[in-house]
């Protein structure tokens, strides 16, 4: 059972008797440490298994969670949503923070120039399609009525197309339709679902832009200036999705050089990116596939853009630009999860995004059977998902997809027998045969060596590789056909996740060797020449209600530690206390 904090749960009798024997057992102290480990994530994974390690000396040693507290080691979720795990989304924002950031002003392994290189920031919006109901604001930002006519227009269906009232920040008829039978949803949706085809050909129309207002080719702008940005996108109420972008320029760099991040040339400016930016949008449109209607989409017609000239403007966009990265759905009343057809008219749901629902499965349906919606590939039609030994990683990567789908796959061993049934495992061979390091365990207690696998394929050999420019209107039908990421960003412009994870793991390992004289914790910490860790799932959240408080209650306090300091640092760099 779990709990998003201790505000949620009420202090009853009972979590005070659990609270009081969690506290009084010999493992609290260890428990306390496994929750910090995990970032207090609020539904942690469980895990039960064992790591050996092996050091420079022949000396092996084994951690086991059998000495852990109830027998299994807490692992952080990882969900970068506030709604589903506020403290690994804290994380997520952290990080998306500094990877803005190092774009912005340098660190992180990306020089400090950059904070001279000229810089914008932009919000493409999308279309109109239907009046809703908003929070319009004035030239002096006073709220205004949402939509006050003079003339009282009345839609075709007989609703009044405008409203007097000034609507509060939780007024659930925010992005409500006025008329939901004059919402056009087939569009919205489609709208939704090209945003990403719409920001790919963006892309390509704004170095076009700067090369037409430089006059000049565009083979020669690429040998002298590359646009680099990193964007963020965001559910508005009516359930359309808007994209906040940062876009920066630098000079362009010959193959050997191009990691390397350098000033472009002094007339190309922010005035100059602006334009190039504003006449792109105006310009570029991008088709909508045949099986979904045809057609083109632009963006809409409000454009919000500003030049970033100073250190404080800059470090305000990353953090507007990161908090909004671990939003989604929940803005706009959605769901966080994907819904089947016949769930949709139970889900928890307000009936505007019941609606985007529907149309999303019934435009999956009318593209499925489109004539143009899987055009044959080049050399024929896709063949099934089978691995041979000519590969040996692409043969274990097929056994890893086919033990997270919990596919019946098809095993053929050199000898000829065949195996066919479900992957429960992977593991590394115990030593029982020289050259072989993993092991496949079958769902019917069956073990294979991966050595002596020839082929790997479905059970069902008529079975094709999924289409992956499908539209996949039914998967996202929860996003409201939306089928992008929430932050992106062009490949130069900054250090990536995995970096700045691999850095904070790097850290810690170093922190360990550096106080610990424990022989364990130190192999684990990277002091073993080998590690080899084996795994089952347990199950995700807390085990009792008494730790899920814990976990809430201390990521509260964290919060606060960090926002304190933060307070701090300001106030004393304010009085020159620091630099």
């Amino acid at each position: 059972m779990t709990m998003p904090g201790p505000a949620a749960q009420p202090v009853t009798p009972e979590l005070l008797r659990e609270l009081a024997e969690r506290a009084g057992r010999p493992d609290f102290a260890r428990l306390e440490r496994q929750l910090r480990s995990s970032g207090y994530c609020a539904p942690p994974v469980r895990l039960r298994g064992s790591i050996e390690t092996c050091d420079g000396h022949g000396q092996r040693r084994v951690w086991s969670t059998d000495t852990e507290p109830d027998g299994v080691l807490r692992k952080a979720c990882g969900n970068r949503r506030e709604a589903v795990c506020p403290p690994c989304a804290e994380r997520y924002r952290q990080d998306a923070y500094h990877l803005i950031t190092a774009g912005l002003r340098g660190g992180k392994g990306v020089p400090d120039s950059v904070a001279g290189h000229p810089a914008v920031f932009f919000t493409l919006t999308a279309p109109t399609f239907g009046p809703v109901h908003t929070q319009p604001v004035g030239a002096n930002g006073q709220p205004l009525p949402c939509r006050a006519r003079r003339d009282a227009p009345v839609c075709p269906h007989g609703v009044p197309l405008s409203c007097g009232a000034m609507h509060a920040d939780d007024d659930p008829c925010l992005g409500e339709p006025l008329c939901p039978r004059c919402f056009d949803y087939r569009a919205a949706v489609i709208w939704n679902h090209t945003l990403g085809t719409l920001w790919r050909y963006t892309t390509i129309y704004v170095p076009r832009a700067l090369a037409r207002l430089e006059e000049m080719t565009q083979e020669r702008l690429k040998r002298q200036v590359r646009p680099a940005y990193v964007k963020v996108a965001e559910y508005q109420r009516r359930g359309l999705v808007h994209v906040h972008v940062l876009a920066r320029l630098d000079r362009a760099m010959c193959q050997y050089r191009r990691h390397e991040i350098h000033p472009p040339p002094a007339r190309f400016d922010s005035q100059l990116l602006e334009q190039a930016v504003r006449a792109a949008v105006a310009d570029v449109s991008a088709p909508i596939p045949a099986e979904l209607g045809g057609g083109r989409v632009r963006w809409g017609g409000q454009l919000d853009i500003r030049q970033l000239s100073t250190g404080a403007e800059r470090a305000e966009i990353a953090g507007y630009l990161a908090k909004y990265a671990t939003k989604s759905t929940e803005h706009a009343g959605g769901l966080l999860h994907r819904v089947a057809p016949e769930d949709v008219d139970r889900a928890p749901v307000r009936d505007h995004v019941r609606q985007y629902m529907r149309t999303a499965f019934e435009l999956d349906a009318s593209a499925t059977t489109h004539p143009e919606a899987t055009p044959p590939r080049r050399g024929g039609e896709p063949g099934p998902d089978v691995e041979t030994d000519r590969n040996t990683a692409a043969l274990a990567g097929r056994v890893r997809r086919a033990m997270s789908s919990g596919e019946t796959v098809r095993v053929r061993q050199h000898d000829g027998t065949v195996h066919t049934d479900r992957v429960t495992r992977l593991t590394p061979d115990a030593g029982t045969r020289a050259g072989t390091t993993l092991v496949i365990g079958l769902d019917g207690g069956g073990r294979v060596h991966l050595a002596d696998v020839a082929s790997i394929g479905p059970a069902n050999r008529h079975a094709r590789r999924r289409d992956r420019r499908g539209s996949r209107l039914a998967a996202c039908a929860h996003a409201f056909g939306y089928r992008g990421h929430c932050l992106t960003k062009s490949r130069r412009y900054s250090i990536t996740f995995k970096r700045l994870r691999a850095d904070r793991e790097a850290f810690v390992h170093a922190q360990i060797l550096a106080r610990s004289r424990d022989p364990l914790q130190r192999a684990l910490a990277g002091g073993a020449v080998e590690r080899i860790a084996t795994w089952t799932f347990d199950g995700v959240g807390h085990v009792t209600t008494a730790d899920a408080y814990l976990a809430a209650s201390a990521a509260a306090r964290a919060r606060e530690q960090r926002r304190a300091a933060r307070l701090e640092r300001e106030i004393a760099i304010q009085t020159g206390g620091a630099r």
